[in-house]
């Protein structure tokens, strides 16, 4: 039964509806034993995951962002917490496909169920099949995937407080800066702009670039990654694009392409 809790006194068992229909003694037993709980998880949490891989964050405008939570990160924390990831509407997006019918969008629901089948934790995750992947629908799928398990992850262990949720994909060109992308400069250096960065920290979650790379990448944004840096970077990994009637096409393959 959702939303319920099974509680005992006085030698019976009583279904509550609401955590507020309890007595006060049960309801203080019941905060009491989750905070003790969630005291443990943390304390786990800060001990088991290790930034770069499993959590990482990004310098924007010099200033170190929220950590954000990864793939890596989320399937630890949900494994130790004996939970299971499901994607009840993923067959949704086979059958279409299958039907010859264009996914332009996809918006996958996670559930994160323990070992009897009990949805614990939901979330969301989406992504444009054309614009964010260049078509690539295998490679949405995935990313919509992995955007809703860690989205279920952290509003079923709570712990939005000292994580967020994973950067979404920025476009990896770079265009004439707006007042929302200026550009920075330390020292007479020019930085890079926040797109390049957050494009930059996207690779810290790719399961395709080696942890030593990741280190490197991750010593490069903590030190202020400068701006021609970022260019090579992002030409290195994604390939190298070129704007064309105002859409930007593909001229040279990134490594990430051939592994």
């Amino acid at each position: 039964m959702n939303n319920t809790e099974l509680v005992e006194y006085e030698d019976q068992r009583h279904i509550v509806m609401n955590p507020m229909d309890a007595t006060p003694a049960q309801f203080r037993a019941g905060l009491d034993r989750r905070k003790e709980n969630r005291d443990t998880l943390m304390e786990w949490i800060r001990s088991a995951l290790l930034e770069g891989r499993d959590y990482g964050s990004i310098i924007i405008k010099g200033q170190k962002s929220k950590p954000s939570l990864l793939k890596p990160g989320a399937e630890k924390i949900a494994g130790m917490l004996g939970l299971i990831p499901k994607f009840p509407n993923l067959k949704e997006y086979e059958e279409a496909v299958l039907a010859g019918h264009v996914v332009d969008a996809i918006i996958l629901k996670c559930e994160l169920q323990n070992q009897s089948g009990e949805v614990i934790g939901e979330g969301v995750g989406a992504r444009y099949v054309e614009k964010q992947d260049h078509g690539d629908l295998n490679k949405a799928l995935k990313m919509a995937s992995k955007s809703a398990m860690i989205d279920a992850t952290l509003r079923c262990a709570g712990i939005s407080e000292i994580f967020t949720q994973d950067v979404e994909d920025m476009a990896l060109s770079d265009p004439e800066p707006t007042k929302q992308d200026e550009i920075h400069t330390s020292h007479g250096i020019e930085l890079a702009t926040e797109k390049q960065v957050s494009a930059v920290g996207r690779l810290l979650e790719n399961d395709k670039v080696t942890t030593k790379e990741k280190r490197n990448i991750h010593s490069l944004i903590e030190g202020g990654l400068r701006k021609s840096k970022a260019g090579e970077i992002l030409d290195y990994y994604y390939g190298d694009s070129k704007q064309e009637n105002g859409v930007w096409i593909k001229v040279n393959r990134g490594v990430l392409a051939d592994r």
